[in-house]
């Protein structure tokens, strides 16, 4: 029988189980780092414990009791075996933490493991594959809190794979429109990713809101019109009101509160997928697209939010608007629009004074 060394192991953790494979007091084999004092053994052709020892410094007993998996080594060792591997150092701490861990935290080290081995076999080059997986782990982390924000062209990237994954309807409303024309931000690939969304039988409606200032330029009610063209034949059902009117509305009035205090930008951009998931713009910016002669200004979505709060799914639903018969209409093409525009400006006139 060998002989331990007084003070090596407390005798008392360990128990004989059938066919004297010994465990811990929990019940369960600590065996998962003792595969690396075998994997040190096999590498410098090391034929006993002893000599196991004395290639890590340590003293026989407690080589022979970490190599069965009996007693979980020092950092300080786990540094000096993963060295003597040419391995990461961090995956020999982290194995050693959840073999000592209690039963319950076993799952979230196995967690903490996947991830920390995501990482190390990320190759540096191409350098998109560690910013990548560097974006991933803050999305990760934002995770608990049931939010999301993107930023740049990340932002208006993540309003396409949004789109790609709705399956049943998208409700939106949007104050900064002309980002849907021809050379902005959203045209064509969020444009495309609607037009695939309502061929999978999403149900898309979209409330653009006009002003009484845009509305006075000729060439600003031709890019409308011609957004809500583009709309409607990718499938969307288009529909738009004029925000002097429609600041009227109590509801409306309570919508647009409740994006102020969350955060939204004052133009406010937003849809919600499924009635499940809300995505709204917090600040916009104009970016110059061009090195060679006069650039031109491509307005941008700099910051975006997405939420699954439940808080905010109820508050934030742009869905009773399309119901606002008075104040949204439904866009039927060019001439109906010209027509309720003019109603529009006749009316203007009457309409008690609000800030908008």
């Amino acid at each position: 029988m060998k002989r331990y060394r007084p003070g090596t192991v407390n005798e008392a953790q360990f128990c004989e189980s059938p066919g004297s494979v010994k465990i811990n007091r929990c019940g369960e084999r600590m065996m998962e780092i003792a595969r690396y004092f075998d994997a040190v053994k096999d590498r410098y052709h090391l034929t006993s414990d002893y000599a196991l020892a004395e290639k890590l410094g340590i003293a026989q007993p407690e080589a022979n009791l970490m190599r069965r998996g009996l007693k979980i080594p020092k950092p300080e060792l786990c540094i000096k075996m993963a060295k003597l591997l040419d391995k990461n150092p961090v995956e020999l701490l982290l194995i050693a933490q959840k073999d000592k861990a209690p039963k319950q935290a076993k799952e979230y080290w196995t967690l903490a493991l996947t991830a920390v081995d995501v990482m190390l076999h990320v190759p540096k080059r191409p350098r998109y594959l560690p910013k990548k997986v560097e974006a991933i782990g803050r999305e990760l982390k934002q995770l608990e809190a049931q939010t999301l924000t993107y930023e740049g062209a990340a932002a208006n990237a993540e309003a396409v794979r949004l789109m790609e994954t709705a399956e049943q309807s998208v409700d939106a409303m949007m104050e900064r429109w002309n980002i849907w024309k021809k050379g902005e931000a959203l045209y064509p690939n969020y444009l495309l990713a609607n037009q695939a969304a309502a061929r999978r039988h999403v149900r898309i409606r979209r409330l653009l809101i006009l002003t009484q200032e845009q509305m006075q330029h000729d060439a600003t009610v031709a890019d409308a019109i011609q957004v809500m063209e583009d709309q409607r034949r990718a499938g969307v059902k288009v529909f738009y009101a004029f925000r002097e009117s429609l600041v009227h509305s109590p509801a409306f009035q309570r919508l647009e509160e409740d994006f102020r205090k969350y955060g939204a930008a004052e133009d406010m951009n937003t849809a919600m997928f499924d009635r499940e998931i809300l995505i709204f713009s917090q600040t916009y910016g104009s970016v110059p697209l061009g090195m060679v002669g006069t650039p031109t200004p491509i307005t941008m979505i700099n910051r975006l939010q997405i939420s699954w709060k439940p808080e905010m799914i109820r508050e934030l639903d742009p869905a009773p608007l399309f119901d606002m018969t008075r104040y949204v209409f439904d866009y039927q093409g060019s001439g109906p629009f010209h027509e309720q525009l003019a109603y529009f400006r006749r009316s203007i006139r009457e309409l008690p004074i609000r800030a908008v």
